[in-house]
């Protein structure tokens, strides 16, 4: 951790030289008296005066430094933890407002694949708390909703935001790829990196966006997941050998994801169980030491300052009232 001490305001240390102001003589403490050898010697009363004049000196130098602002910025820790650096691409388009159709009782007829998605998304965010995550969403444009952030609270708010307003009337998913690929570029490694793409659709790719996608995976070391929400008999199984002369663009894509040379799993959810046994499984893939540099707010010093001065003045006022002040 970084030990650099700063000041806010730090013209306001020329007054420290006011702090002397304890040691100078000054008359009003003096007490007249005919004949000062029949004085007794007061040791208590030397030793008091001395406390009062360092307790003073201390009181202003603590005020003044205190109005200056200390404390340490850019603060920096590193720290070893579990974890990876993680992409949420979920897709935002209106097919996601359509029930799963699931015929059991955990995800019954009527829940949304947003809302099962949402349930599941928020329970993997809650099991990666050493994770870098990061939060987009697709559909006619890709829209970032939450860059990279240790800090687990906001993704978990972004996801419970795409419950608000209806979905995109496209699925533009090359383009949600290349802009999700485009969060890790100039980002350094640190431990596994990855991609969880979920999604009910997919995309008939050209060579072009084909080849964009295969060497951003494998310039940044990305490991691609694919979440594939089945809603309907009439969303194909992709795990299943299409007849001759049919296709469709789920299935084509699920191809051209295989035919990467970087890390990719196919996960099929037909109902909430089945969202929450894939995020089970990526969370155990993703699992693996890491070494990260978490940033730290500054931390302000001046309380502490105000709290010595406030110390030496109670001192002081204590002084005060055992002093003679008269001798009538």
């Amino acid at each position: 951790m970084t030990m650099a001490l700063d000041f806010d305001f730090p013209w306001l240390l020329v007054l420290l030289p006011l702090a002397v102001l304890p040691l100078l003589p000054r008359r009003s403490d003096t007490l007249v008296f005919s004949s000062v050898a029949w004085l007794p010697v007061d040791r208590v009363g030397r030793w008091a005066g001395w406390l009062a004049r360092a307790f003073g000196v201390l009181a202003i130098a603590a005020i003044v430094v205190g109005l200056a602002g200390p404390g340490r910025s850019q603060l920096q820790v590193q720290r070893t933890g579990s974890g990876a650096q993680i992409l949420i691409l979920m897709d935002r388009s209106a097919s996601m407002d359509e029930p799963m159709g699931s015929k059991g009782v955990e995800s019954p007829r009527g829940e949304s694949k947003n809302k099962v998605a949402r349930a599941s998304l928020t329970s993997f965010i809650g099991q990666r708390p050493n994770d870098r995550l990061a939060f987009m969403m697709f559909g006619t444009s890709p829209i970032l909703a939450m860059p990279f952030t240790y800090n687990h609270r906001v993704i978990e708010q972004a996801v419970a935001a795409t419950a608000i307003g209806r979905g995109m009337p496209d699925t533009q998913l090359d383009r949600g790829m290349l802009a999700a690929i485009a969060q890790f570029e100039g980002r350094p490694t640190s431990g596994r990196r990855a991609i969880v793409l979920v999604s009910d659709g997919g995309a008939r790719l050209d060579e072009t966006v084909q080849r964009r996608i295969r060497e951003g995976l494998q310039r940044n070391q990305l490991a691609l997941y694919f979440i594939y929400l089945r809603s309907s008999v009439f969303s194909p199984d992709l795990n299943a050998r299409l007849p001759a002369g049919e296709s469709s663009a789920e299935a084509e894509l699920h191809r051209y994801f295989l035919s990467l040379k970087t890390p990719y799993r196919l996960f099929q959810a037909e109902d909430a169980k089945g969202m929450m046994a894939a995020i089970a499984e990526i969370n155990r893939q993703q699992n693996a030491p890491t070494t990260f540099i978490e940033h730290l707010p500054r931390q302000d010093w001046s309380p502490y300052c105000f709290a010595v001065a406030l110390v030496c003045v109670a001192v002081l006022v204590g002084l005060r009232l055992f002093q003679v002040r008269s001798w009538a």
